[in-house]
């Protein structure tokens, strides 16, 4: 088939990782070039495929990384050498976006484009806030403006007398740094100085922060507020005078979560937190690496004389199945096993494969499978233990000591990359592994001096010990679970602390 370069110009919303579209989130897994802006956050980019090229051509207020020319040719490059492309940008690629530009570059260079809309800050940032841009009541029209010009001459391309007798809500993007000129030729055009307004800064995400106030005194409100930062979203008009944010919040709304490990356990309980009202960013830096299934294969071929196998979480179960797939071996060779698992979520992801477990610890812990191991089998077992490269030696040493035979079989390796870009102001970062503390350190991280760890366990807890880190909370079940409930307890104290 005759390749054809195509590009896909969409839009990530306004910051917040939630608000991108499905359809968004499902073209960034497959694209081999990503080319992104500036106002988005980087998480989502954590979903790219493994080898995609990420490419960053922001732009922010006063700084341009590169000019609109440089991203078309860079756009119209990487199409040209055989790439699927993304051209991601923040909120929507048409608001202000200068997507069309880029389609029309497209389309003189002959490449086939699809645009995808994205959430639009106009508004998804006061709607955030709780200013609805639309009223029955009070405003029946919005109007979007751009609060910032190529030359600087916001009053001269501007048509303020027409703006200044729309009636309906006003939205400025961009346009913090000429607040005083808007709400100056909005006065000088007719409209009263008491009209409400309101200014959004970092909309939708968790250090979003609000100030309202009146076409007056708005400008010197905004001046000694240092929170209030680019990116900004200015609303006058009287629904800015509103607050449709409910009264009774979530019971971790405004705390804030890094969250630690593998991909697929720190969507996990990112999901938990977040159901919760939390906010999280996901430092997804360890990485699974399926070892050669040689190993395993070898042992396939012996099953008959092993009598139990021992699953220490899901990894290990989805490769043994992965593998048990694509051996000779038909799964009725199992029938004479019986199965144990590691807590109740490893035993329930092994119902996936149809199979129920024989031996389950009802905590999650090394030392709470070996027990219940030599509780279960006599000396004349043989156990087949299928789990990490590097899993911690307590489950082996516990066996050999009760004279019980096993063999542990490597199945994958964890592999931690370098961490970039350490977030900061954070409430709570997470640890599910003590090779993900490990790891952690050893690639960059470092944890701010207010924020608490909150560790899977107590071989986690005692890795932290060993880089120097005291301010940490134990979970009291190794879960997913009992780490949220360990993050709602201690905001729950600390309300309760605060309250006294």
């Amino acid at each position: 088939m005759e390749f054809k370069p195509f590009v896909y110009i969409a839009g990530a919303g306004p910051s917040n990782p939630d608000y991108i579209t499905v359809k968004t989130a499902r073209i960034i897994k497959t694209c081999d070039v990503v080319i992104y802006d500036n106002l988005l956050d980087n998480s989502i980019l954590n979903a790219c495929k493994s080898g995609c090229i990420k490419l960053y051509a922001g732009k922010s207020a006063g700084s341009h990384y590169m000019k609109q020319e440089e991203i078309n040719n860079l756009i119209i490059d990487y199409a040209l050498k055989g790439n699927t492309v993304l051209r991601l940008k923040g909120g929507d690629p048409f608001v202000f976006g200068r997507g069309g530009e880029e389609c029309e570059a497209l389309k003189k260079a002959g490449i086939g484009y699809e645009v995808i809309p994205g959430v639009t800050s106009a508004t998804a940032v006061p709607m955030s806030a709780g200013i609805p841009v639309t009223h029955r009541r009070l405003s029946r029209s919005f109007t979007v403006v751009t609060g910032h010009t190529a030359d600087g001459n916001l009053k001269d391309s501007i048509n303020f007398a027409s703006l200044a007798k729309t009636g309906g809500t006003l939205v400025f993007l961009m346009g913090l740094n000429a607040i005083n000129t808007i709400c100056t030729e909005l006065i000088n055009n007719g409209m009263e100085e008491s009209t409400h307004c309101a200014v959004i800064s970092n909309g939708t995400r968790e250090n979003e922060h609000s100030v309202r106030g009146t076409l007056k005194n708005i400008s010197e409100i905004v001046k000694s507020d240092e929170k209030i930062t680019p990116p900004s979203i200015i609303v006058v008009g009287k629904c800015a005078s509103l607050d449709m944010r409910s009264d009774i919040r979530l019971p971790l709304y405004g705390i804030k979560t890094v969250v630690c490990g593998t991909e697929s356990f720190c969507q996990k309980l990112s999901n938990k937190i977040m159901s919760l009202g939390g906010s999280t960013e996901v430092l997804s830096y360890v990485k699974i690496i399926p070892l050669p299934k040689n190993l395993l294969m070898e042992e396939f071929k012996n099953i008959q004389n092993y009598n139990v196998v021992v699953f220490t979480g899901p990894n290990s179960i989805r490769l043994f199945f992965e593998h048990l797939n694509n051996s000779e071996i038909d799964i009725r060779a199992l029938s004479h096993l019986r199965f144990a698992a590691i807590g109740p979520s490893t035993k329930e992801f092994l119902k996936n494969y149809g199979i129920k477990a024989d031996i389950m610890t009802k905590t999650y812990t090394s030392d709470a499978l070996a027990k219940e191991l030599i509780e279960n089998c006599q000396k004349r077992d043989r156990i087949l233990i299928p789990r990490a490269l590097k899993g911690n030696k307590v489950l082996g040493e516990s066996l050999k000591n009760a004279g019980i035979k096993f063999k542990e079989i490597p199945l994958y390796d964890t592999v931690c990359q370098n961490i970039e870009n350490m977030p900061l102001n954070a409430d709570f970062i997470t640890f599910a592994s003590s090779a993900g503390v490990h790891g952690f350190f050893e690639n960059g991280g470092n944890i701010p001096e207010n924020t608490k760890a909150v560790c899977i366990g107590k071989y986690t807890a005692e890795e932290l010990e060993k880089h120097g880190f005291s301010n940490f909370l134990v979970a009291k079940e190794a879960c997913a679970d009992g780490i949220v409930e360990t993050i709602l307890n201690e905001v729950k104290n600390k309300c309760s602390d605060s309250e006294d």
